[in-house]
């Protein structure tokens, strides 16, 4: 091999190095200097884009918003028997809860409930039926 093909090789791969390095840290500064996301929020494509630019703009969720929201859902309205909540999360803006629909006879039936925050309240905006639920997500103890 000659020298100028070694040479050619070995300062293309010092470049790429070098440029991987600056590139990487370039952009860990703009993360940390920004503090927010430096793309701009579309509010064209939902009625409340900049609700959530502020973190402090989310309204809290307590036991007994979570407990009104869901007796007044049809499904919840439908059900016979009592009503126990299982876990409850909070995801990226959504509040994940699981309720469990216990009738007379016994039978459980879980769903799961997603919660969109609105106009300092909260809105259901999903409720699916879950087929498997551990005993580790009912919560002995806790039902309406």
């Amino acid at each position: 091999m000659k020298i100028a093909t070694r040479f050619t090789i070995v300062a293309t791969s010092l470049l790429l190095c070098a440029g991987g390095i600056f590139i990487a840290n370039s952009s860990r500064e703009e993360i940390s200097n920004s503090g927010a996301c430096s793309e701009p929020i579309d509010a064209t494509t939902s009625d409340d884009g900049y609700q959530f630019a502020a973190s402090s703009a989310r309204p809290k969720l307590t036991f007994q918003q979570l407990e009104t929201i869901i007796r007044r859902d049809p499904i919840a309205q439908s059900q016979r028997g009592r009503m126990e909540f299982g876990s409850v999360r909070m995801e990226e803006g959504t509040a994940l809860a699981e309720v469990m629909f216990v009738s007379n006879d016994g039978r459980v039936q879980p769903f799961l409930y997603k919660l969109l925050p609105e106009r300092n309240s909260w809105k259901i905006v999903n409720v699916q039926r879950m087929w498997f639920v551990p005993r580790s997500h009912l919560l002995r103890g806790v039902r309406a």
